[in-house]
């Protein structure tokens, strides 16, 4: 019987081929792209959750009040690992720090490395977390201070198939032996490094530099909130007493003299989930699991609409079947089987389509997602995609053509009924609202993305590289800083301790003045530069002038608007005394405001000083024409100093692009998603189109007998569904606007939601619709009249 079942819907799908091809090019279009969606939300929920016991393990970070705002760091005190031993609730406690664009070598320095992210850890790093040893021993991986962990792939390039174990490395002209081989760290962690080393490396270092003050070594440094720290509590502990617990050490500690508390965050919700609260990334993740939903809502629409249009043609094989015996539930299973052998289709097809689409997608993404069946994640992916939109499709279709009465059928008779009609008039403007909205996103995504880039920053990006510097060459800038002025294609060279000036980050309190209240604990930004950075930057001054070049500039100090206003200053700034880091000095000058980090952020409090020698990042301003050479001639002076050490450049306005390549990724994946949506629309709206000329057949036939143009009956048909379209518009309007109001909030600067782009897309969904429908009504509206009357 289930046999028959099966070469009968296989039959049906043959003789109908038009229609299969249809129903299965939108059902695979929509699961393809929902399968894959899946896969990135997997991936984006899957952070760090591979860790046995990470539902325990959370992140410590600092929270603080400045200028009335609250504050948030990721980093806090080295001393709190050690407060940490007297809070029962705390089983173990793991103490990171890290450093970018680091160089690694092999001993003979015959093979050197650039770019490399390097650790810090705790001797309880590979205790905590379940990173996998492919070499050695976690539990001996430090045996000393001069010992490191390397990834596979870091390894790899340092010593190629070799046994790395017991090889030596270069760091800082430092002899290391590799202790450990680490697998690569997962993509799904929001740990990364390439090498690792000992924490008591940096301890060391920190003591034989003199400390920070009155404290000699990591464990005593209050005042350094550099370390991220990570807390395994025990099973029943409660993390925000326990949170409040180190907030009330610390104080204690500091005399009383601190408000920074401090929090704990789960490990698995930082990869989505900010420090300070902030759940876009979240946000996202949410609304791509609804754009799943939504697509594949759509295609179970589309196949929905296109089963109902053909519902006519299918009703005396449904009556006849009924007169000779038929029961409903064979005829609901008949229509279901058909509608399976169609999904498994529509699957296969999908699936070819995954395999050849996922390389693109992983580029748009920037994810390296892999689909092979041979993975359970991708099973359930795929289950859950095709089952729910079988689920969805079938249904409907499967009563309608089950509940025919065939009396009426045979008889021609035959109506949907009100309710019918109705239900498939909503699921098109279901189709519509979700298109438009698709469509507004894309608009406004792109819009604020073009804002972003041509925002006047308050300073001038453009042709501006920067080159990290090895310690020997910052020993002789001055001297490379000379040589390179005397290059034509060079207008101006500068150095600072800012990595980039697109993303600055280190912040101090350390800061007094005469009027500072005593409950003030303003942070700023602080940037070490020496007198030609600003005009090289081509940042104006609001008030005063720049650093002069001589030692009275140890005494100097320049402000932006913010900082002066933070503290409470009335003009003349220049000339009024503060103290910075316990040295003090006056205001020199004062700069105009200018974005100096992402402009999701507001502009905070920044201070320019020269007089820490820690400048060991090169900025080059050059022209379009005479880039190559500048880089050339840098590099040049680079190797001089430097030696073997690998030259590398960035340009600043692509390192300011990178910082929203997540914003940019999605905005072109709501490209490809409203696309999609609106092709998968327009099957349905195709089908309904046909299903509403098949029921008029014979009125076209009638009003083209009595003279109705072709343009007339065109008219007729399209009418209806354009009004669908527009109410369709209606919906999608409003909640467009505020969905993308709330992607807004993250962006301290921002564009105004345009009344046009609400226009647009409303008049290119319903040009698509309106071309979409007139295809059917004008192949119905030139049919023979004669033939369709024959008929009655």
């Amino acid at each position: 019987m289930l046999k028959n079942y099966f070469r009968t819907a296989w039959r049906s799908l043959l003789k109908n081929k038009f229609y299969t091809a249809i129903n299965i090019s939108g059902l695979a279009v929509g699961l393809a792209t929902g399968i894959m969606l899946l896969l990135w939300v997997q991936n984006e929920l899957s952070y760090d959750k591979f860790h046995k016991d990470y539902q325990q393990i959370y992140r410590l970070s600092s929270h603080f009040k400045s200028n009335g705002e609250d504050l948030t760091w990721t980093g806090v005190p080295g001393p709190l690992s050690v407060f940490a031993k007297s809070i029962p609730e705390v089983q173990s406690v793991v103490r990171t720090s890290r450093d970018f664009d680091q160089n690694l070598s092999n001993e003979e320095r015959t093979k050197i490395f650039d770019g490399n992210v390097v650790g810090y850890v705790d001797s309880g790093f590979f205790s905590m977390f379940n990173f996998h040893f492919l070499k050695g021993n976690k539990a001996t991986a430090f045996p000393n201070s001069n010992s490191v962990v390397l990834t596979q792939s870091t390894a790899q390039k340092l010593f190629g198939n070799e046994e790395a174990i017991g090889k030596t490395l270069q760091f800082f002209k430092n002899n290391f032996t590799v202790t450990g081989v680490l697998q690569d760290f997962p993509q799904n962690s929001s740990i990364q490094y390439d090498a690792i080393f000992p924490m008591s490396l940096l301890a060391k270092d920190f003591t034989e530099n003199g400390g920070n003050g009155d404290w000699k070594t990591i464990d005593e440094d209050l005042g350094d909130f550099t370390f991220t720290t990570y807390v395994q509590l025990q099973p029943a502990a409660n993390p925000v007493k326990t949170g409040q617990t180190f907030s009330a050490l610390y104080k204690k500690a500091r005399n009383g003299e601190s408000d920074a508390s401090f929090q704990l965050q789960k490990l698995a919700a930082i990869h989505l989930i900010s420090a300070d609260g902030n759940n876009a990334a979240l946000r996202m993740v949410q609304i791509f699991m609804l754009v799943v939903v939504l697509l594949l809502a759509i295609a179970s629409i589309n196949y929905v609409n296109l089963s109902t249009a053909r519902s006519l043609i299918r009703a005396k094989e449904v009556s006849i079947r009924k007169i000779v015996g038929a029961q409903k539930g064979q005829l609901f299973l008949q229509f279901s089987i058909e509608t399976i052998v169609l999904f498994c289709l529509a699957t296969g097809l999908a699936i070819v389509l995954i395999y050849s689409l996922m390389p693109l997608y992983n580029n748009i993404s920037g994810k390296t997602l892999s689909f092979t069946l041979s993975d359970a994640n991708v099973w359930k992916a795929v289950i859950l995609a095709v089952v729910g939109t079988l689920v969805a499709s079938s249904i409907y279709p499967a009563l309608l053509l089950s509940s025919f009465k065939p009396i009426e059928s045979l008889k021609g008779k035959l109506t949907s009924g009100i309710s019918a009609a109705f239900f498939r008039k909503a699921l098109v403007v279901f189709q519509f609202a979700i298109s438009v909205i698709l469509l507004v996103c894309t608009m406004v995504m792109s819009n604020q993305m073009k804002f972003v880039k041509n925002k006047n920053l308050g300073y001038d990006k453009s042709y501006v590289f920067s080159v990290p510097l090895t310690q020997e060459v910052v020993d002789h800038a001055d001297a490379v800083k000379t040589e390179l002025k005397k290059q034509t294609g060079i207008l101006n060279v500068a150095v600072s301790d800012a990595y980039s000036l697109a993303n600055v980050s280190a912040s101090t309190g350390d800061l007094d003045w005469a009027a500072k209240p005593a409950n003030s604990n303003m942070m700023i930004i602080q940037i070490s530069a020496d007198k030609d950075f600003i005009p090289t930057m081509k940042i104006k001054f609001l008030e005063g002038e720049n650093f002069t070049g001589t030692p009275a500039d140890s005494a100097y100090f320049v402000l932006n608007e913010t900082a002066v206003k933070g503290m409470g200053l009335k003009q003349p700034y220049v000339g009024q005394q503060i103290t910075f880091h316990n040295i003090k000095g006056t205001i020199h000058g004062v700069v105009q405001d200018f974005n100096f980090q992402s402009l999701k952020e507001k502009i905070a409090p920044l201070i320019f000083f020269t007089n820490w020698n820690n400048k060991n990042i090169l900025y080059v301003r050059t022209t379009a024409a005479n880039a190559q050479q500048a880089i050339a001639a840098v590099g040049k002076q680079y190797k001089k100093y430097a030696g073997d050490s690998p030259f590398s450049y960035y340009f600043l306005d692509k390192t300011f692009e990178t910082q929203y390549k997540s914003e940019e990724r999605a905005g072109t994946l709501f490209n490809a998603f409203a696309g999609i949506a609106i092709f998968i629309s327009c099957l349905g709206l195709f089908g309904l189109a046909t299903y509403t000329a098949q029921v008029k057949t014979k009125e076209i036939g009638i009003r083209k007998v009595l003279g109705a143009s072709v343009a007339s009956v065109v008219q007729l048909i399209s009418k209806d569904f354009l009004k669908l379209v527009l109410i369709a518009i209606v919906i999608a309007i409003p909640v467009a606007w505020w969905a993308m109001n709330k992607w807004l909030e993250d962006f301290a600067y921002r564009i105004n939601i345009s009344w046009w782009i609400f226009i647009l897309a409303a008049f290119i969904a319903s040009l698509i619709a309106l071309i979409t429908v007139s295809f059917q009504a004008v192949r119905a509206a030139i049919a023979n009249p004669v033939k369709s009357l024959r008929t009655e």
